[in-house]
């Protein structure tokens, strides 16, 4: 039996079935550095925007397809209530698997058949999501996860024992500063900090190097 691509909502777990499934599919993955030539050092990695084309047709039936398309366009809006938030709700594009997830950030609507009363019949929809991601994914694509040292904030932590403590010189705690955008390393750790990951860096491999260069 043809397996049907679906959108589901993740918070909910509501399913929109797609009508038809779309005929192709590209995934784009954009990696992010700094530096040039011997001195490139990786920064992230990012899923490009999602974008589907998909067609909706209720010409055998004669009803309305908006009452079809209107449910992926409130998809486009924030959730509303005392839970409110300032982005659409994070979705899942499923097709034999999960193979996207993210917020839809543009949809285009063509109407392409009507009835002779004026009511469409048919319709062409492009999606476009951009993905969302967890927490440890976010991790895992800066590359936390490769060659590199975490270290949850507590209360009571200071730079410089952080330093000592993973890396063996407190000295170094200008690198785990520079490496977690911390500007202010007098008032660390602030509330906001208790529980944070921060990144320990080799401070002997490329990337440490080139923030002693530039820090002086």
């Amino acid at each position: 039996m043809l397996e049907k691509a679906k959108i589901v909502v993740l918070e909910t777990q509501e399913v929109i079935p797609v009508m038809y499934n779309p005929t192709e599919l590209s995934f784009g993955r954009t990696v992010h550095v700094q530096g040039d030539g011997a001195h490139i050092q990786f920064q992230r990695i990012s899923d490009d925007d999602l974008t589907v084309a998909l067609f909706f047709d209720s010409s055998d039936a004669g009803t309305d397809i908006r009452h079809v398309t209107d449910r992926l366009l409130g998809l486009t809006t924030p959730s509303t209530g005392t839970g409110v938030r300032r982005e659409p709700p994070v979705l899942v594009f499923t097709w034999a698997g999960a193979l996207f997830t993210g917020i839809i950030t543009k949809l285009e609507r063509r109407m392409t058949l009507f009835l002779p009363s004026g009511v469409p019949i048919r319709a062409e929809v492009t999606v476009t999501f951009r993905a969302v991601l967890t927490e440890q994914q976010e991790m895992e694509a800066r590359g936390y996860y490769n060659c590199r040292t975490l270290w949850t904030v507590t209360q009571g932590d200071r730079l410089d024992l952080i330093a000592a403590a993973v890396l063996g010189d407190p000295g170094d705690w200008r690198q785990i500063a520079a490496a977690n955008d911390i500007y202010d390393p007098i008032a660390f750790p602030t509330p906001s900090d208790i529980g944070r990951t921060l990144v320990i860096v080799d401070p002997h491999g490329p990337a440490a190097r080139d923030r002693r260069t530039i820090g002086g």
